[in-house]
């Protein structure tokens, strides 16, 4: 399944089902090499890899078991963080952004995420979108939500 077929299958929805989120889970975060390759490793395995473009960050999650790490773009990171303390190796932030999600009812599958790589899909998983643009959807594992996000009431 496309990120195009994923955005017309899950956004109605999590229109229609999600709710506002925010994630409240301080992360670590560092400048990566361009071509440097990360797996997203969660709790019930492996969700995604991805390769670094020239300016990307590399994101480790603070708050949960595993510590996953990914990859976002410069602007991704402006914009859904806000720096908390800075180091020689890196910077720990404080997340801003909000998705809307509903949970994945349905059988495991797999998806091309917006990086262009596949994304896993199970059951029980929370099905998201940055909210309010909705512009692409992405998995987040059910055991790294409940350790990371909280509804926006």
């Amino acid at each position: 399944m496309t990120q195009n077929q994923a955005c017309d299958e899950f956004i109605p929805c999590i229109l229609d089902e999600g709710k506002v989120y925010r994630k409240y889970g301080l992360v670590f975060v560092y400048l990566a090499s361009p071509g440097q390759y990360v797996e997203t490793w969660t709790a019930d395995g492996l969700e995604t890899t991805n390769y670094a473009n020239d300016g990307d960050f590399v994101v480790r999650n603070l708050q949960t078991e595993w510590q996953e790490e990914y990859i976002v773009s410069a602007e991704v990171l402006y914009k859904r963080y806000e720096f908390f303390y800075f180091s020689d190796h890196g910077a720990v932030l404080i997340p801003k952004g909000k998705i809307k999600a509903t949970i994945h009812h349905g059988e495991d599958l797999e998806f091309i995420a917006k990086w262009g790589r596949l994304m896993v899909l199970k059951n029980g998983d929370f099905i998201v979108s940055p909210y309010p643009e909705l512009n692409e959807v992405y998995r987040i594992a059910r055991k790294e939500f409940f350790e990371t996000y909280e509804e926006d009431l």
